[in-house]
């Protein structure tokens, strides 16, 4: 009995010290992807409006780990974004309403007029209600394209990393939420 208590004990221990939190949310070190790979959490941070309101918890995982943009957009790489809303609710229509925006400033003309399809097809992907405690994650993989999840619901692949570039820029790109959130999510400034 003494030997499965300091084993639990020591699995729980592990497990904290390996384990990033934020507000509450649990963000872990590492995650396995279907095909097994394994990515490594490269930064979080919280999403704050009016200095006052937490909105989501974003955390980037990279299959390569770099806090350099430029890298991270280059590599051809399993790369995985995701957020945890904070908020009682949000509505998909406000977050793609947020996403449409920021892509629009964070890529040029000609990279939007290049994805418009592939942009007007992840809008289309964004519906619902997120509530407190739900999540959404955008996935590079390798070879397919940006898979969308929103809320634990699959809701497709659109082909490329262009798109999934774009979306990333949201968060890692010249205009992102501020620069205190880029830092977060690049891993320069997490608070643990």
């Amino acid at each position: 009995m003494k030997k499965l208590f300091i084993v639990v004990f020591g699995m729980a221990l592990w497990q904290s010290a390996h384990a990033l939190s934020m507000k509450g949310v649990e963000i872990p070190d590492v995650v396995k992807v279907p095909d097994g790979t394994v990515l490594q959490l490269q930064g979080a941070a919280v999403r704050t409006w009016y200095l006052v309101v937490d909105g989501y918890i974003g955390a980037l995982y990279l299959e390569n780990p770099s806090s350099d943009v430029y890298h991270i957009l280059s590599e051809e790489s399993y790369q995985r974004m995701s957020f945890t809303i904070l908020l009682s609710k949000m509505s998909a229509r406000r977050m793609a309403n947020a996403f449409y925006e920021a892509i629009q400033i964070n890529t040029s003309e000609e990279e939007q007029k290049d994805l418009e399809k592939g942009i007007a097809q992840f809008m289309g992907m964004i519906d619902g209600t997120l509530k407190k405690g739900e999540s959404g994650t955008f996935e590079y993989i390798p070879g397919k394209g940006a898979r969308v999840i929103i809320a634990g619901e699959e809701k497709g692949i659109i082909p490329g990393k262009k798109l999934f570039n774009a979306i990333l820029k949201v968060w890692i790109g010249e205009t992102p939420p501020n620069q205190k959130f880029k830092e977060g999510i690049l891993g320069l400034n997490t608070e643990r």
